[in-house]
């Protein structure tokens, strides 16, 4: 049976339901956002670039990407039947199922493999690619390498806050992207001793890596339900240990 709630700090907001989730799982989220989004009072500019380029597809790396779409669909935009839209993984492709459209998305969920997708379906000569202003360049640089053309619409951008530790013992610290490490950096920074350190994939893995030589676990798979269950895992299955260790000695 697993002891007392674990307290972790999350550096992202937790909707009801994860909340809920990772309560059941016995933590107890402590949430201090390392980003915040601010997307365009107008779009005119943005819907300029996309009416001029009809016969492109579109691809979105996040749910923010997403998020301004459907802003852009409120503005009057339409979507063709004939645009294909890519989608770095499941959940991206899920905000793109409650607007009512659908996405094809990679095997392996990250932006290397999502343009392995994009270059093998073939006769794709450009992309828009909805992205924010921190926004990575893995994915344009090889679909640049094959001559694919790829329009970056700047659809949001992305302001990184410094992320504090709270006066009250940590068991854990869940990370989300290579911005979120950036924010926990400028604020209590790796210097420190720190709890199990958990990251919902390998970039925000590599990021942390950059900074500390910790070791860090990562979810199977970018899904905040599975970071929550390896997180709960780790640390109660690490306590038993511990006891066990304590009952042996």
């Amino acid at each position: 049976m697993r002891q007392a709630k674990r307290n972790i700090l999350v550096t992202r907001p937790l909707s009801a339901q994860q909340l809920e989730y990772a309560r059941i799982l016995g933590l107890e989220p402590i949430i201090e956002p390392a980003l915040e989004f601010h997307f365009p009072h107008y779009w005119d500019e943005v819907l300029r670039v996309i009416n001029e380029h009809p016969k492109s597809d579109w691809v979105f790396t996040s749910a923010n990407g997403v998020k301004a779409l459907k802003e852009l669909m409120n503005s009057g935009l339409q979507v063709r039947p004939e645009t294909q839209l890519f989608a770095v993984g499941a959940k991206t492709r899920e905000a793109l199922q409650d607007l009512g459209l659908d996405a094809k998305i990679p095997r392996k969920e990250n932006g290397k493999h999502l343009a392995e997708l994009i270059i093998k379906e073939g006769k794709i000569n450009s992309v828009i690619y909805f992205h924010g202003n921190l926004s990575r360049d893995e994915m344009t640089d090889r679909l640049g390498e094959e001559g694919i053309e790829v329009i970056e619409l700047e659809v949001y951008e992305t302001v990184i806050n410094p992320v504090e530790v709270p006066g009250r013992p940590i068991a854990g610290i869940l990370f989300y992207s290579p911005s979120a490490v950036e924010g926990f950096a400028r604020g209590a920074g790796f210097e420190d001793d720190l709890p199990p350190l958990f990251a919902i994939g390998p970039t925000t893995a590599k990021a942390l890596k950059e900074h500390t030589d910790q070791q860090v676990e990562i979810a199977g798979r970018p899904d905040t339900e599975v970071l929550l269950r390896l997180t709960a895992d780790y640390l109660f299955n690490q306590s038993e240990d511990h006891i066990t260790r304590e009952d042996r000695g």
